[in-house]
């Protein structure tokens, strides 16, 4: 949680996207607290904090960039409660879309 709001605060500063990211405490509890239960199980407590910590930053970053692909459907949604695989593949499909034509 804590490299997900340095990451907000980083990119808000920044601009590089047009839209507040709200930090995503569900997202978070569940999918980065998975990935920090699995650093620890492979590289003790410096593999739980790099795991959380690497997790946390990929969020943002993935959120951020799947929201244009969104932006019809749950775009609102996913800047409160997105996680990485909903936003990764919104990213894939919204880019093969776009190569066939059928998106905006």
């Amino acid at each position: 949680m804590v490299t997900s709001v340095i990451t907000i605060i980083l990119i808000g500063r920044s601009g590089l996207f047009p839209y507040a990211i709200v930090p995503l405490t569900i997202t978070c509890f569940f999918e980065i607290g998975t990935a920090a239960v699995i650093g620890n199980g492979t590289g003790g407590i410096r593999g739980a904090i790099i795991g959380s910590a690497v997790a946390g930053v990929i969020m943002i970053f993935l959120v951020g960039f799947s929201i244009p692909f969104l932006q019809s459907t749950v775009a609102d949604w996913i800047i409160i409660f997105g996680g990485n695989d909903f936003s990764l593949w919104a990213i894939i499909s919204g880019l093969f879309g776009r190569l066939l034509g059928l998106g905006g």
